[in-house]
């Protein structure tokens, strides 16, 4: 070997060890700005939230407001802790018509769904009156609902149902008609039948049109349960809301409202979850995968 390929071989192998150590450099740096956006991405809500609160405690000292107008955080905070038990019970109530009526939501609306994207028929027949019942406010059917249904949990569970089936059809919908035709052309060609091609094609495509209407209905689902318990239940946290107004015990109702949101994120973020998992090859969540690793 001559003394020049030797030089050669040598100058390769450092370019080499340089580029390499370049691309650890950059790996390292893309972690560090990884960390500190979830750092500051977890600090700025949390201070905004804590800052938020704080002024409502000045405020509520400053103008020496009563609290059947509007308790301070601190006063509904100490009903939360004295009356824990009590909004326990309550919010499993409210948690199961939640749940239960969401998953009959979601049985509905991926059924019609998928009979309105296969058969324009279906879709003739059926679409119009979802649209018609969908633009109905759900607030003046109340009344007939208690009428019709009963007074109780079924009430509620129908309530979830009516405030929630509805964006999963839409995106079910979207999403079983946004198979890439030329795909599904190919397929039939080469001998795919309609279950094939629907269990192959049509769902993986539509999973992430389904899964943001899933998102969507999710935290419509408290709301349903809630307004249902307003109407037509005894138990529940949107009972205990409607009794605590009516008797003037506003912190109760502020404790009401505080665990009826917290269980309305608690649910969006299951869905976020659920949607990592179910779809991590979607581009959507790329991003999040890299600045997560």
């Amino acid at each position: 070997m001559s003394a020049t390929d030797q030089t050669a071989r040598d100058g390769a192998a450092t370019d080499q060890a340089r580029r390499l150590a370049s691309v650890r450099t950059q790996q390292a740096q893309l972690r560090e700005q990884g960390f500190t956006g979830r750092a500051w991405g977890f600090l700025l809500p949390t201070a905004s939230g804590l800052g938020g609160l704080l002024l409502w405690e000045l405020a509520v000292h400053w103008f020496q407001l009563p609290s059947y107008l509007l308790p301070a955080p601190s006063e509904v905070a100490l009903v939360m802790v004295e009356k824990w038990q009590l909004l326990l019970d309550q919010l499993v109530y409210t948690a199961f018509a939640a749940i239960v009526g969401f998953v009959i939501a979601v049985v509905i609306a991926l059924s019609l769904g998928a009979m309105i994207a296969a058969s324009p028929f279906v879709e003739r027949v059926l679409y119009v009156w979802l649209v018609v019942f969908h633009a109905i406010p759900k607030v003046v059917v109340a009344p007939l609902l208690l009428v019709w249904i009963g007074f109780g949990l079924q009430s509620s569970i129908i309530f979830v149902v009516v405030f929630t089936f509805f964006p999963m059809l839409v995106n079910t919908v979207a999403g079983l008609r946004s198979a890439d035709p030329d795909l599904l052309l190919l397929a039939r060609s080469m001998g795919g039948g309609n279950w094939q091609l629907l269990r192959k094609i049509r769902i993986p495509s539509a999973l992430p049109s389904i899964i943001a209407g899933v998102k969507i209905s999710i935290t419509l689902a408290p709301l349903g349960a809630v307004i249902g318990e307003f109407v037509a239940s005894n138990k529940g946290l949107g009972h205990m809301l409607i009794q605590s107004v009516g008797s003037l015990e506003v912190p109760v109702a502020f404790a009401a409202v505080t665990v009826v949101s917290l269980l309305g994120i608690f649910t969006w973020y299951l869905a976020e979850f659920f949607e990592r998992a179910t779809i991590p090859w979607h581009a959507s969540q790329r991003g999040r995968s890299g600045s997560d690793s």
